[in-house]
């Protein structure tokens, strides 16, 4: 059985509705998970201790599964540092971006192994890298880009 890292916010209803959904999906395809939210939150006024321990348990937990499911909604900071500490470390990752039809982030469409833009995508990308740790199915669509 595979092990995933789910990094996702939580912190609003459609972070959370997300979650829940990348949770189900997750398990529907027989894939174990390890959601922050579930195991190890820090309240506001954690001793440093306790803020190390959680910092700590959670890199471990990136660096310990197989891969990680990134859900893009919202930029959640903690999220951005997951996927970037992910991919310095050599660990898949697979973007959730649910409802996506403009453009993606260029280092995130280039850090990941497939970008899901709804439930369905997201378990047939599971599956994929579930039989194939180096699957991979680059994304093709646009890219943000800025003017100043």
């Amino acid at each position: 059985m595979h092990d995933c890292y789910i990094a996702s916010g939580w912190f609003n209803e459609n972070q959370a509705r997300d979650l829940e959904n990348i949770k189900e999906a997750l398990s529907d395809v027989g894939c174990r998970y390890f959601s922050p939210k579930d195991e190890i939150v820090a309240k506001p006024d954690a001793s440093k201790e306790e803020q190390e321990m959680i910092f700590r348990g959670n890199v471990d937990a990136i660096t310990d599964g197989d891969f990680v499911v990134c859900n893009t909604r919202d930029k959640d900071l903690g999220t951005i540092f997951e996927a970037g500490f992910a991919y310095a470390s050599g660990v898949p990752i697979i973007y959730y971006a649910e409802g996506l039809t403009g453009n993606f982030n260029l280092m995130l469409s280039r850090s990941g192994r497939a970008v899901a833009t709804n439930i369905k995508e997201l378990e047939e990308h599971v599956k994929g890298i579930i039989e194939n740790l180096e699957y991979e199915k680059e994304y093709v669509g646009f890219i943000e880009w800025f003017c100043r």
